[in-house]
């Protein structure tokens, strides 16, 4: 605990001088189009769709969570099973429920 202090204490010695918020530009600028991007994460597919109107901030954005994506096979991998089987089955697509509530 002590040492942990002194790198603390050492830490806020060293903090620079000047502004701590400053503004900065947009750094991407999206041509008029609508777009649509999947990128695989370790729960499954991550989506991004983009509506942009050619300005800094887009008209729509909308990201699909993977346990969404996941949920639509739950009907299909469950059929036939009982009941009771349905939690692990649940468990075993480790849902994160308010990303899927979106």
């Amino acid at each position: 605990m002590w040492e942990s202090m002194s790198i603390i204490e050492q830490l806020i010695d060293n903090i620079p001088e000047g502004e701590t918020k400053t503004t900065t530009k947009a750094v991407i600028k999206l041509p008029k189009g609508e777009y649509y991007q999947r990128v695989e994460t370790a729960r499954g597919e991550l989506g991004v769709y983009i509506n942009s109107t050619g300005t800094k901030n887009p008209y729509r954005l909308k990201f699909r969570s993977p346990g969404f994506s996941n949920l639509s096979v739950l009907n299909h991998i469950s059929k036939g099973s009982k009941i009771a089987d349905l939690v692990a089955t649940m468990a075993s697509f480790d849902f994160v429920i308010p990303d899927i509530d979106r």
